[in-house]
């Protein structure tokens, strides 16, 4: 049975800073007052901010009149896997994110917004107060269907798989499942020592040593797993990384050899997946790419960083299923993973931000709009502008005060002449605005 919560509102903040018990409180009983009555899942990775934001969250649901089911330490597919047979009205997880160790990210996955804004709640009487149960072998019917959906060519084959996990990760399951699967395993876990205070999970320290044991081992693949398990990232045989825009490809290249489409994902996307998409390529916005799928009943979506959907399965960014899903397509092409990565056209492309104050980032947009007008623009999410070799994206951070930039070309010579050039007319219209 296909799962659905397509639409995903997503809270950052450093932990007892931005946000604290008061905070996650307030933020169950704003949920809760909305949904009343009603039931929610909440889960958790296994680092300790994640446990008390959680259980701060659950109580103010359960102040609210709302029935909670406490996962404990689950993954989001997992959890979301389970969303409609417990009948709930939507999802909630803690994790640490996966760009500062001193951050925590709260995920509420529904099938519509929840309206966040500060707004007066009320309590329940005692005898209205939610129901909290604890939910055990919840693991167990996702494994199960995903298991059905995978070729016994991976089994025939016979894989060995390297898996990084941050040291807050939840129990991997993706082991139980590659061993299901007769697959060899090398669980890696990294300790926040190795990266100081302050780290993006995937970077140079642990790609270098997954790429390593790779190579040592002798080993298919290596992957970097973020603790909600809605995103990975894949490393082939030679211990070479492969780009996310390549595994969309990759992915999107083997749905539309036996579908018409469509595909989806955001104004991100490379002209490598335009490339495999045949015309069948549907861009939206960053934080529409799940609903867009449902939808418009893709074959498959995604979108950076390292995050696919598989509708066959669920409606859901699933970083498990996207290591099968993989496996499989080299089983039943017979290729390696530095193979399917030759069959994709790749262009030199550059990613980075401006800082720019949150007051003026729509302004700074307005005003590149009116710039680029000439070339038509897209305009879905920020300001996509297409040139016949190459494109440039510049759109608003979401969680930050900064305007990220992406920029594409066939040479690096020209990807990094215009990424100068753009950094160049911000730096000009900012300076404007500020005089």
């Amino acid at each position: 049975m296909v799962r659905m919560a397509v639409y995903v509102q997503d809270i950052r903040g450093t932990v007892n800073r931005d946000i604290d018990c008061a905070f996650a409180l307030n933020l169950g009983m704003l949920i809760g007052d909305y949904l009343r009555p009603g039931s929610v899942l909440i889960g958790r990775d296994a680092y300790t901010p994640s446990q008390m934001i959680k259980r701060a969250i659950g109580t103010g649901l359960m102040a609210a009149g709302i029935d909670v089911t406490d996962f404990g330490v689950v993954t989001v597919p997992v959890m979301h896997h389970n969303l409609q047979d417990l009948d709930a009205n939507l999802m909630i997880n803690v994790s640490r994110s996966p760009l500062r160790a001193d951050e925590i990210n709260i995920k509420i996955l529904s099938n519509h917004e929840i309206p966040l804004e500060q707004r007066p709640t009320g309590h329940v009487p005692w005898n209205k107060l939610g129901k909290l149960r604890y939910l055990d072998n919840y693991a167990e019917s996702y494994i199960e269907s995903a298991l059905g959906l995978i070729s016994s060519a991976v089994k025939d084959t016979g894989f060995m798989v390297v898996l990084g996990f941050d040291e807050g990760s939840p129990p991997g399951i993706e082991g139980e499942i590659l061993n299901l699967l007769e697959c060899q395993t090398v669980n890696v876990s990294f300790r926040g020592s190795l990266f100081g205070e302050s780290f993006p999970l995937i970077n140079s320290s642990t790609i270098s040593m997954i790429s390593d044991i790779v190579k040592a081992s002798g080993a298919d693949m290596g992957v970097v797993l973020d603790n909600d398990r809605d995103s990975v990232f894949f490393i082939d045989e030679r211990g070479n990384p492969i780009r996310d825009q390549t595994v969309l490809s990759i992915f999107a290249k083997h749905y539309l050899k036996d579908h018409d489409g469509p595909i989806v994902s955001s104004v991100v996307s490379s002209r490598s997946l335009e490339g495999v998409s045949g015309g069948r390529l549907i861009r939206t916005s960053v934080d529409r790419v799940l609903k867009e799928v449902y939808e418009r009943r893709a074959v498959f979506g995604g979108d950076e960083p390292g995050m696919y959907i598989f509708p066959e399965f669920q409606y859901c960014f699933d970083g498990t299923f996207a290591i099968l899903k993989m496996l499989e397509i080299m089983a039943e092409e017979k290729m390696t993973l530095s193979q399917l990565k030759s069959d994709i056209d790749e262009y030199s492309r550059v990613e980075f931000s401006v800082d720019c104050p949150n007051e003026l980032k729509d302004a700074v947009i307005q005003r590149l709009v009116k710039y680029f007008r000439d070339k038509e623009p897209e305009l879905c999410d920020g300001i996509r502008v297409e040139e016949p070799s190459c494109f440039m994206l510049i759109r608003a951070s979401r969680f930050e005060p900064a305007l990220r930039i992406y920029i594409e070309s066939e040479s690096s010579e020209k990807t990094q002449n215009k990424a100068l050039d753009i950094m160049k007319l911000i730096e000009t219209l900012m300076g404007d605005m500020n005089d």
